[in-house]
């Protein structure tokens, strides 16, 4: 079974907004020119437990699915744009790890059933991260005020498909991501970071970042190359920290 894209982003705003704006109106804010079957004058929108996009003449293709909703935690779809057959699968978790701010986590898997499964991760795993971008520039809520205390999050890392037979120390990227954990030390918000002894090729850091910039060094742990490339597989939890 080939790996799910696995997408993180934090959205300034509290679950149920976070939920609303995902699922109540995709046509507003998903980013139809480019990630789209009729381009930026299609229409795109729910009709029944349905996700539709209808061209200006009328024409009309199902996207995918609702498989399951449990709002305001989680919703996930068939995924299919453009295809006859329910091909992929995506679920999207919130989850509010302050007020007014939600972890929003996408998790895509099912390229076995594509006729090329690679091309078709490629293609989604570059496309996801314009695509959440959007909708958190719709999500984010303006007029809301963020606590000045800090963010603890836990950043796991896992043997990614595109490391190759050495192993992931040997690999090039694994010196940006040591650089990206060296600008974390000094900027004073790494907590640790390490190997994970009982499992190869994998490893953990925890960074303490102040709620107001949470959001931003989220994106730089997901925009790390070794993130990006696949070399790791990321997973990024909040940490409720009681004593430290």
């Amino acid at each position: 079974m080939l790996p799910p894209i696995r997408r993180h982003i934090l959205v300034r705003a509290d679950r149920e907004r976070a939920y609303r704006v995902f699922t109540a109106g995709p046509g507003t804010w998903w980013p139809r020119e480019n990630h789209s079957i009729f381009g930026r004058d299609g229409v795109v929108e729910f009709e029944g437990d349905e996700i539709v996009e209808r061209s200006p003449t009328g024409s009309r293709d199902v996207w995918g699915r609702l498989l399951f909703a449990a709002p305001p935690q989680t919703v996930s779809f068939t995924w299919h744009p453009g295809q006859d057959a329910e091909h992929s699968i995506f679920e999207v978790n919130f989850t509010e790890v302050a007020d007014n701010l939600t972890l929003v986590c996408l998790i895509h898997v099912g390229w076995e059933s594509y006729e090329d499964p690679d091309s078709a991760g490629v293609d989604y795993l570059i496309g996801w991260p314009g695509v959440l971008d959007r909708y958190a520039a719709h999500a984010n809520d303006p007029d809301a005020q963020l606590a000045t205390e800090d963010l603890w999050l836990v950043l796991s890392y896992a043997h990614g498909p595109n490391a190759d037979g050495a192993g992931v120390t040997s690999h090039p990227l694994l010196a940006q991501h040591a650089e990206l954990v060296r600008e974390f030390a000094d900027e004073g918000v790494l907590v640790a970071a390490g190997a994970l002894i009982d499992e190869p090729d994998a490893g953990q850091m925890v960074i303490r970042v102040p709620l107001e910039h949470a959001a931003a060094y989220l994106a730089r742990v997901e925009a790390d190359p070794s993130v990006a490339e696949r070399l790791f597989l990321l997973s990024v939890r909040p940490w409720k920290v009681w004593i430290s």
